[in-house]
């Protein structure tokens, strides 16, 4: 993200939206495969959880942070969120103890680039029915708010 005078909230929205839907018609997929019947595969937990990212930093550019301030924030989901909530990103959409538990695992995986490249050993995955809500949650709340449907 370089170029200020073409990156808009209602952009940024868009995409989100867009990395979600790809994850779900991915999941409809890769996610029918065995072993995924908790928890979606990688690429899908990526597009979701760059879905959740560009949800929340169209939050915090509508609300009138600069493009550079939500670059500093980088993958970084607990982050974007922290910074949404000084935005007061609560009065639109509240996330239960058990989204913040999510996101948390989702920030891990995220930030590492596990999402990304394998490395293997143990990890903790979400199971993908609540991360799949808590994005829905974010993105529903959000987008309209920023001028995306």
């Amino acid at each position: 993200m370089s170029n200020t005078s073409s990156t808009t909230p209602a952009g940024l929205a868009r995409y989100a939206r867009e990395y979600f839907e790809a994850a779900i018609a991915a999941d409809d997929v890769i996610g029918m495969r065995p072993g995924y019947e908790f928890v979606a595969p990688p690429p899908v937990m990526f597009l979701v959880a760059h879905s959740i990212e560009l949800a929340i930093k169209s939050y915090i550019l509508f609300k009138g942070k600069s493009l550079n301030d939500i670059t500093k924030l980088s993958h970084k989901l607990n982050d974007c969120w922290d910074a949404a909530k000084k935005e007061n990103i609560e009065v639109h959409v509240k996330l239960s103890d058990d989204d913040i538990d999510v996101l948390n695992l989702i920030n891990d995986l995220h930030v590492s680039t596990e999402l990304r490249y394998i490395q293997t050993g143990y990890k903790n995955f979400p199971v993908f029915g609540p991360l799949q809500n808590l994005a829905k949650k974010l993105l529903d709340a959000i987008c309209p708010l920023v001028g995306y449907k």
